[in-house]
């Protein structure tokens, strides 16, 4: 009997310890992210190159940021975001569609809301995989069921604390990959970076949808 006790007592002792360092490392995590957080929030503002990889196909890009404004632009489409209403142009269709969107709407276009709006819908561990360059930091929904996505990956450089790429993986199993380069905090970008140039665009037919 003493050492059925003895014995469930290691175990349970075992899955302490494991539970102790499982929540160390989401710990950890969750600091290299809110340093990351805090690096691109102590500049003006963000400016980088990215390319997105996924569904079979890819495209480069610039984006460009001040606060919650940005531009992100691409060959196919440009979107613009004030901090209130969005446009985003189509130059296949030469059309303008512009809205008030919610939250959810303007996270999906800007990569960098992984970053600053992680805690309220997900949790961060490390991942499995090793990079002797970046720390890499994997995102899971904290209500699975909620969401369209399954998990993010994120690499943060170890020495500058500036993410290198964004692994989304939605419950559909898709991929998209988007890599960052050429990651400026210092150049500052005016405001009508964030605003369409409707009135320059007059190819573009506009699309109220506010």
């Amino acid at each position: 009997m003493k050492r059925i006790n003895l014995l469930a007592l290691k175990v349970l002792l075992v899955v302490v310890a494991l539970c102790s360092g499982s929540l160390m490392q989401a710990q950890r995590a969750q600091v290299i992210l809110d340093k990351a957080t805090a690096k691109i929030g102590s500049g003006s503002s963000v400016n980088c190159s990215f390319s997105i990889t996924g569904d079979g196909g890819s495209v480069k890009g610039s984006f460009k940021s001040s606060g919650q404004k940005f531009q992100l632009a691409t060959p196919i489409a440009t979107t613009w975001y004030d901090g209130k209403s969005m446009w985003t142009s189509n130059a296949k269709t030469k059309e303008i569609t512009l809205v008030n969107p919610t939250v959810a709407e303007v996270n999906e276009v800007n990569p960098f809301s992984y970053l600053h709006n992680y805690k309220s819908t997900y949790k961060a561990y490390f991942s499995r995989k090793k990079n002797a360059k970046c720390h890499l930091i994997v995102l899971n929904p904290r209500n699975p069921g909620s969401c369209d996505i399954k998990a993010i990956e994120i690499a943060i450089n170890k020495n500058t604390f500036l993410p290198e790429h964004f692994i989304v993986r939605d419950s559909s199993d898709k991929v998209v990959t988007v890599n960052i380069s050429q990651l400026s905090l210092s150049a500052k970008n005016v405001a009508s970076t964030f605003v369409c140039p409707v009135s320059s665009m007059k190819d573009y037919e506009l699309i109220d949808l506010r």
